[in-house]
């Protein structure tokens, strides 16, 4: 059973910080079908799969100055119903007030034979991972109110009592005693964190914490790549025995370095910081209601390390595994920790006039692929529609510029670009998403 009110954890405090006027900390996920939304069935379906998201029907309030979730049973999202052209620009969003509002809106854009599903996740409410996991509870949802499912299609178990734990990463004294010495390792690299100071992408100062969203918000532009260019691009991967992410990291930073002297912001010296969400959740979290288990790693690179993509590439496959295998996207959360038992030691933190991060890169894999919904050409049917596609962003903070997020969904990679159009014009924008479109193609064409 859930409890109506749940303490925030450390990290989840940490994004309320994060999030300001000027910078919301919210994320977006789209999905884009063919086929028109019964708007009687998607309500149905969102009645259905609300309460199985506590996190997702939340309001924020304060006891003693703690943060705390207050459930609020029966809470339904705010559904904008629009007309207009589908799988382009995301609709504008303003930004979520958790002390006014829950944690998700819906964006429905009708067109004819097509529409998209725009949804909007407060950061703090939860990550990619769980936006996949209530994503999944609404097409089956949905698929159920149109009475158009497959016999024995159930919303698959979960188990919200969870949600009390949710902050202890599967952690036991057993588990730290064995793993803290793997760790000792990394704060070396806590060390260079902490030592270096990254650059903006491109050179600016960050506008203050009460100015308005940027006009438009959220500005983005997107990539889909064909079945056959994401074939080529994973099998080279295979050939160079490294996995699909590392090869897109690395790709990444050849285009973000190309970018910058494009647009006269090429400094050899200076460092570019990528930062990496990592999923923390164990096993025992494969039950987990949508909530936000995810850590943070942050690569360095600068201009000589993008002359050899090779050595790139190399470093870069070493690196992660180096922090896959001592479980090094804990560190930053122990981190948190740590300014936590300070007073105002996370506001700070969060708040500081410089730039801690270049940029943003969100890999999610391939989403829904235990979805049990029937499929059509690798595509997910629900109902009376069929997902055509994925995508959608993750947040920019100050002096990032631009964030990516990538997926494969039906045997596509897609990326999409969420930059700041007060710092990054339109044109500016799909030139990186352009340049980085060139970087994978030459990756999957290259002979090894």
């Amino acid at each position: 059973m859930t409890p109506l009110s749940l303490p925030l954890t450390t990290f989840e405090e940490y994004l309320l910080w994060e999030d300001r006027l000027s910078y919301p900390w919210s994320c977006f996920a789209r999905l884009q079908f063919t086929g028109q939304i019964d708007r009687k069935a998607l309500e149905t379906a969102l009645r259905a799969v609300m309460p199985r998201h506590p996190l997702l029907a939340s309001r924020l309030e304060r006891r003693g100055g703690r943060p705390f979730w207050n459930v609020q049973p029966g809470a339904m999202p705010q559904i904008e119903w629009l007309a207009g052209p589908t799988g382009g620009a995301l609709p504008a969003a303003g930004r979520q007030d958790l002390r006014e509002e829950i944690g998700l809106r819906l964006f429905v854009t009708e067109n004819g034979a097509s529409c998209d599903v725009t949804l909007q996740f407060h950061h703090a409410c939860c990550d990619g991972a769980g936006i996949e996991v209530f994503v999944n509870d609404l097409l089956i949802a949905y698929a159920l109110a149109r009475s158009a499912a497959p016999s024995r299609l159930r919303l698959p178990k979960l188990d919200s009592g969870r949600l009390a734990r949710r902050g202890t990463y599967g952690l036991t004294c057993r588990k730290l005693l064995t793993i803290l010495p793997r760790q000792v390792r990394g704060l070396w690299g806590a060390g260079q964190f902490f030592a270096r100071s990254p650059a903006p992408l491109l050179p600016h100062r960050a506008l203050p914490d009460d100015d308005p969203p940027p006009n438009g918000y959220p500005a983005t532009c997107t990539h889909v790549f064909t079945r056959e260019e994401s074939a080529a691009f994973h099998k080279a991967a295979r050939r160079l025995n490294v996995t699909s992410n590392d090869l897109l990291i690395r790709d990444v930073f050849v285009a973000l370095a190309q970018w910058r002297v494009r647009h006269g912001a090429g400094d050899d010296g200076a460092w570019l910081r990528m930062m990496v969400p990592m999923n923390l959740r164990s096993r025992a979290d494969r039950l987990l209601p949508a909530a936000n288990g995810v850590g943070s790693v942050f690569l360095d690179r600068r201009g000589r390390d993008f002359a050899d993509p090779g050595q790139l590439l190399a470093g870069i496959a070493r690196e992660l595994q180096f922090i896959k295998d001592r479980e090094l996207g804990l560190i930053f959360i122990y981190t948190l920790n740590l300014l936590g038992l300070i007073p105002g030691g996370l506001r700070i933190n969060a708040r500081r006039d410089q730039c801690t991060v270049s940029s943003i890169f969100s890999n999610i894999g391939m989403p829904l692929r235990r979805c049990p919904l029937p499929r059509e050409n690798g595509r997910l049917v629900a109902g009376d529609v069929v997902l055509e596609q994925i995508d959608g962003t993750v947040p920019i903070r100050p002096y990032n510029c631009v964030s990516f997020l990538v997926n494969d969904y039906a045997h596509r990679l897609s990326v999409m670009l969420h930059y700041d159009p007060r710092q990054v014009s339109e044109i500016q924008a799909d030139d990186l998403a352009a340049t980085f479109a060139r970087c994978v193609r030459a990756t999957a064409a290259a002979n090894f």
